[in-house]
């Protein structure tokens, strides 16, 4: 009788530890995938605030007159997250599309965040013309936009606490339940973030200076209703040793996305396509694009918007821009040694551009295979020249070699605007975004023009991505025959044994 017992006790306390390993499993990919959405949410906020800043800094009619504002209307009825905007002089607003003329310039307080750009920030903050109202403000030149406090929605989960924050100076914008965050940093940590002494998941955007973090709240077995952790304990307690097989069969086999991917890096199972990039008034092929793929056992694929982020985040970013580097430099060898100009280009991460032994490899590689400099072309994220007083002396080293650098997502970030003229590049990447715009009366479709007069004066090429339509292609060969493009009409990506120059 003691014996079984002992066992029943045994029994029971290995089903509860296997229920506390699988609650916890499933509590951190549920959290995982929660956090990933909310960026993904961020990101489009953001993202339209960008736009809206950029194309009614392009008007022409002058500020808060009848045409201005009349357009201004226009901008927002078009918006999902842009509650109103507005003209500046200087500090002071002069007029908004909802309030029309201010009778007196309404001065602004100073800002909660600016950006290296110059973009200013201000979170949870009185409307400077309506006081009783809370929202959040963005203004890049002259003019601020004002977002929906129901943009944020997504933020409100009952019983836990969820807050964003600047990812480069750790600031907390606002959390979902509205705690006042003017006096609350976080510092990165193991597992997270560190706030008042506790630590937060996170997820960080690749586009913008944005973080999300959650409270993980009780995630093991003690955080289960009492019936819950009662029937585990019966049922353990019955099936006694049994339950060690139990436990067994429910961990998830892969273990987390990181350890999958470092798994992949080393069994070298991700892979390469090439998508080509070509002129437009001809189609010619001039180059391609190197993209990286990782393939699920079940056939599927996980996308790159998933893991590359896990790999900025865990360290292994560097691992994964060798792993694609030495690959499609080996790949791609027959055409980037072949006669003409043909170009490769690789997405890095600023990080990436700053590392020393990248520098190192991709000289290594091309001697090598006998490649020139001149052939392989680093893109990076518009959202990473935010960090251009670090990045303009990596990007000069590696254009003195021959490289070339190009501006990706053009379009998306603040970043640009301001310091593009200070970072040396060889190309900029319209955003498709953008391209869906072109040949259209949207508003976006008038932004396309500026950004290939700013190349213009910049003496850089532009490359429009995500062309998908003859009409699309017609449109710019007519009025931009010189810039080149990318996308499915031209050409899907392939594997380099497939890829025809």
């Amino acid at each position: 009788m003691p014996l079984l017992f002992a066992a029943a006790l045994a029994g029971a306390a290995l089903a509860l530890a296997g229920g506390e390993f699988v609650a916890r499993r499933m509590s951190d990919a549920t959290l995982e995938t929660h956090l990933t959405e909310m960026v993904a949410r961020s990101d489009e906020i953001a993202d339209e605030a960008a736009r809206m800043l950029v194309a009614a800094n392009t008007d022409m009619a002058a500020a808060c007159s009848e045409l201005d504002l009349a357009l201004l209307r226009e901008r927002i009825f078009v918006s999902r997250f842009i509650r109103d905007v507005g003209r500046l002089d200087g500090d002071r607003i002069l007029c908004t599309a909802a309030w029309g003329q201010l009778d007196l310039p309404t001065p602004l307080d100073p800002p909660d965040y600016e950006a290296p750009s110059g973009a200013r920030v201000w979170t949870a903050s009185r409307n400077p013309a309506a006081r009783r109202i809370t929202t959040d403000m963005v203004s890049l030149g002259r003019t601020i936009v004002f977002i929906s406090d129901a943009a944020y929605d997504f933020m409100r989960d009952e019983g836990r606490l969820v807050f964003s924050y600047a990812r480069s100076t750790g600031r907390v914008f606002r959390t979902g339940d509205g705690t006042p965050t003017r006096s609350l940093n976080v510092r990165p940590t193991a597992g997270g973030v560190l706030l008042e002494g506790r630590i937060y998941p996170a997820a960080c955007s690749r586009r913008f200076d944005i973080c999300i973090a959650i409270a993980s709240g009780d995630r093991g077995m003690l955080g289960q209703p009492m019936p819950v952790v009662a029937g585990v304990g019966l049922l353990g307690a019955l099936a006694g040793a049994a339950s060690a097989l139990a436990m067994t069969q429910w961990r998830r086999p892969g273990g987390s996305i990181e350890q999958d991917l470092r798994r992949a890096l080393a069994a070298g199972r991700l892979r390469l396509v090439y998508q080509p990039v070509v002129r437009v008034r001809d189609g010619g092929v001039v180059g391609a694009e190197g993209l990286i793929r990782w393939d699920r056992p079940d056939g599927g694929e996980i996308p790159p918007d998933v893991f590359v982020p896990v790999a900025e985040r865990t360290g292994l970013s560097g691992e994964l821009a060798r792993y694609v580097l030495i690959r499609a430099l080996d790949e791609m060898a027959p055409h980037l040694t072949g006669p003409g100009d043909f170009r490769l280009a690789l997405n890095v991460t600023t990080m990436d551009l700053l590392d020393p032994d990248i520098f190192d490899l991709l000289e290594t590689e091309t001697r090598r295979l006998g490649i020139a400099p001149e052939r392989i072309a680093l893109e990076i994220t518009e959202r990473s020249t935010a960090e251009y007083q670090q990045l303009a002396p990596a990007a000069a080293r590696y254009r003195h070699r021959g490289y070339r650098i190009h501006i990706d997502d053009f379009g998306t970030g603040y970043s640009s605007l301001a310091h593009l003229g200070e970072l040396p590049v060889d190309a900029i990447k319209i955003d498709r975004l953008f391209t869906r715009a072109i040949g259209t009366g949207a508003i976006s479709a008038s932004i396309v023009p500026q950004i290939f007069a700013l190349a213009g004066l910049l003496g850089a090429e532009v490359i429009v991505e995500g062309i998908e339509t003859e009409a699309q292609a017609c449109h710019l060969a007519v009025e931009h025959p010189d810039a080149l493009g990318q996308g499915w009409f031209f050409g899907r990506p392939v594997p380099a044994r497939d890829f025809i120059a």
